[in-house]
């Protein structure tokens, strides 16, 4: 299913929920996978921090792109692990081996954010978001769910 909207960044919450609805309206035996395209400064690491805050994680939730990955814990009830990892610097799909992302999708409890996934292996997803700026506070997404991956 694809879903189309045109999103200011005050309507990020409403973006987050309709994404958990989401991934809530179905059982979940792997981690949950959210894979966020688009060029820098379109939003992805906002649309990030937006739904860790609203998942329970306390800290402060930042861009991991000289670190690769980032590791949060959330008081949520389903997803107890938020993993946000940015793929910006790999240069090769093979660099993504040092993450170890076989763990981390096992844990159904996991939900993990994807930012470049084209620089990456393919990697199994819930939701694709493709993300592209009209304006300063104005961004064209495209959703793409997948069914029962």
């Amino acid at each position: 299913m694809k879903e189309h909207l045109v999103v200011h960044e005050n309507d990020l919450l409403m973006l987050a929920k309709k994404v958990l609805a989401y991934l809530g309206s179905y059982t979940h035996t792997k981690a949950s996978v959210i894979l966020l395209e688009g060029d820098l400064g379109t939003g992805k690491t906002t649309f990030t921090q937006v739904i860790a805050k609203e998942l329970g994680v306390e800290d402060d939730v930042h861009s991991p792109t000289f670190i690769l990955k980032k590791e949060y814990v959330s008081s949520h009830a389903s997803y107890r692990n938020v993993v946000h990892i940015d793929a910006y610097r790999f240069n090769d799909p093979n660099e993504a081996k040092v993450l170890r992302l076989e763990d981390d999708i096992e844990d159904p409890h996991t939900i993990i954010f994807i930012e470049w996934p084209s620089k990456m292996a393919h990697v199994p997803h819930d939701v694709l978001m493709m993300l592209d700026v009209l304006d300063d506070d104005t961004r064209d997404v495209t959703i793409h769910y997948e069914k029962n991956r």
